[in-house]
């Protein structure tokens, strides 16, 4: 079974990423690895830590033990939850637990995590999967609908095939949203549909795949484009892409956390 990963640093930010990441967890039957920041443990093994809770609608402080809880008494089949210290781990040693753990996501906060040995876009750089980054006070619903941002010049279909994956269980909407790079004359609209027929058909259920060609470089115009006007509950950019530095500043943070009220997911290189 596949984990979702998220980091808690003890902060109100991380509490509420692990909330979201426990619901999507269920959502797609993973289960819920928490990374602790202090958590004094004997060993960087995998196990649960244990103890009792003596009454079922009792929320203790520890964030482990409140994810018990609403793993419960939320709708959806109980997902397994396990925490494990990585107190000591630096960027690089971070990246090695997450490639090495059988981990298909990363869930962080837009912002960077409260601990000056981790840089969560270092992290970005050395790990082979995706990392989905929470706006401030986004509360988790369902992915209806995606939206892939790229110039389909440079459309990858290994993504494509990724993110029909994903999104086939939930019947989710999934798009591929064109923008022309900046300082790159835009691509004619019969062209640019004739390359994303050709890139949809190399990757698989290619049928649940939608096009749009938004005709606009300015940020604040694609973004209400694609959050307003096409309704998208998330978004997904290519590290270090033409696209990545419109949306995401360098330490992982949103670029116009004004404009953005919607996750990103970032795909790693």
């Amino acid at each position: 079974m596949k984990s979702v990963f998220v980091i808690n640093d003890n902060s109100v930010e991380a509490r509420s990423v692990a909330e979201s990441a426990l619901m999507f967890a269920k959502s797609i039957h993973a289960r819920l690895v928490i990374g602790s920041r202090g958590v004094k443990s004997a060993s960087m093994e995998l196990a649960p830590v244990v103890d009792d809770i003596d009454d079922e609608h009792h929320i203790d402080e520890h964030l482990f033990h409140y994810l018990n809880v609403l793993n419960i008494h939320t709708a959806g089949e109980e997902t397994e939850i396990v925490e494990t210290d990585i107190s000591d781990l630096d960027n690089s040693a971070l990246a090695t637990f997450i490639n090495h753990n059988n981990i298909g996501m990363v869930i962080v906060p837009a912002g960077n995590i409260d601990d000056a040995k981790l840089d969560m876009q270092i992290v970005l750089n050395k790990i082979s999967v995706p990392m989905l980054m929470l706006p401030a006070n986004w509360q988790y619903k369902d992915i209806q609908r995606l939206t892939y941002i790229t110039d389909l010049r440079w459309c990858r279909t290994d993504v494509l095939g990724y993110l029909s994956k994903l999104t086939l269980p939930n019947k989710t909407d999934l798009f591929v949203g064109h923008v022309a790079a900046s300082g790159i004359p835009d691509l004619d609209e019969d062209f640019a549909k004739q390359i994303f027929f050709e890139a949809a058909k190399r990757c698989g259920n290619h049928q649940q795949l939608n096009f749009h060609h938004i005709k606009s470089g300015d940020i604040a115009t694609v973004a209400d484009v694609l959050i307003h006007g096409m309704k998208n509950d998330a978004l997904v950019l290519i590290n270090h892409s033409a696209h990545y530095g419109y949306f995401v500043g360098k330490k992982l943070s949103l670029n116009h956390p004004e404009l953005i009220s919607v996750p990103l997911l970032l795909y790693p290189n």
